[in-house]
């Protein structure tokens, strides 16, 4: 039996493979071991604290602005797109149903990104003090910042596992003399997701505003859960707001308990609100046209009829109905 030999490659050709990897890796190699200077540390800093707050306004504030005007622009260009072919599903799943084109327009970027921000999972932590290990250049002038942190740590803190340290890589770009973070990856991942209706990792978890999500009607129960007269109030009030009449929507359909608390001018500026302010009417529109596709939590032996409204893109979390002498009537 023979056996088949391997040829290796020549002493010549395997030094000049070796001053070629050297050449393309040197710059590298070099630059991997930069640590990043004090403005950078700062940004990261500055964006690691505002995640750790989980607002979405802080951590806006601490993304580089051009960033969030190119977010807006091309997710805005998109929607804007949709509407002239008469559809608004990209909306709904980026926004919630609640959300109509020309609120989103009149957002500014900070404002849009905490909208959206609403539906998505960005998650950190506080830190004592951290390791700064690396800052690595990237494509278009964005340095990824890597450093080593260590959590901080209450009065009292059992060390079950030790010292832990997390390990963070924090995406910066310059921003004048100084550095601002760049849109997480992640969270341009979500975003891709919920546009595209695609299954997320986070699909287990609470909506990230901690609110529980909206109720939806199971198959063949919405009719045998919701009263007939809610039902019929719904269409009243949805036919008001079509027409417009402000006027009816206030002083018929919503209850006899509300309008006895509301003093006549209050009363009138809400009419005249609804009437001179589309923005407003959309918003009632779309609010009633949600709760109709979706079944309430009854309260009181069966007299009120509350609504979760968590998700919709609308500026509160739920709707109530109540009824008075055996009629329905909108309660808040």
């Amino acid at each position: 039996m023979t056996r088949s030999r391997l040829r290796l490659p020549s002493l010549r050709v395997l030094t000049l493979l070796l001053a070629v990897a050297g050449a393309l890796l040197g710059p590298v190699a070099a630059s991997a071991a930069d640590k990043p200077n004090s403005a950078q540390r700062r940004a990261v800093e500055q964006y690691l604290d505002a995640v750790a707050t989980g607002s979405p306004d802080a951590v806006a504030y601490a993304i580089h602005p051009a960033e969030l005007e190119a977010l807006r622009t091309t997710i805005l260009t998109k929607l804007r797109e949709e509407a002239g072919r008469g559809e608004s599903l990209l909306r709904s799943r980026l926004f919630g149903r609640g959300r109509s084109l020309g609120e989103l327009e009149r957002l500014t970027p900070i404002d849009f990104y905490s909208a959206l921000a609403s539906r998505l999972y960005l998650f950190g932590r506080n830190y004592r003090d951290a390791d700064w290990l690396a800052a690595i250049p990237d494509r278009d002038g964005v340095v990824q910042v890597v450093l080593r942190g260590k959590p901080a740590k209450e009065r009292g803190t059992v060390d079950v596992l030790g010292d832990v340290e997390v390990v963070n890589v924090v995406s910066i770009r310059p921003y004048g003399k100084d550095w601002k973070a760049t849109i997480p990856s992640e969270i341009k991942a979500q975003i891709d997701d919920l546009a595209n209706s695609r299954r997320s990792i986070y699909a287990g978890l609470p909506p990230p505003g901690g609110a529980s999500g909206p109720s939806r009607p199971g198959t063949g129960s919405k009719e045998a859960s919701i009263p007939p007269g809610i039902t019929e109030l719904l269409n009243a009030a949805d036919k008001a707001l079509a027409v417009p009449s402000c006027e009816d929507y206030y002083r018929k359909y919503m209850s006899p308990n509300f309008r006895k608390v509301t003093s006549k001018q209050a009363m009138d500026d809400l009419i005249e609100t609804c009437m001179s302010s589309l923005g407003t009417r959309e918003m009632l529109a779309a609010t009633v046209r949600i709760v109709k596709d979706l079944v309430p939590k009854l309260e009181y032996e069966g007299r009120r009829a509350v609504y979760d409204l968590s998700g919709q893109g609308l500026p509160f979390d739920r709707f109530v109905l109540e009824q008075v002498d055996k009629k329905w009537y909108i309660a808040e």
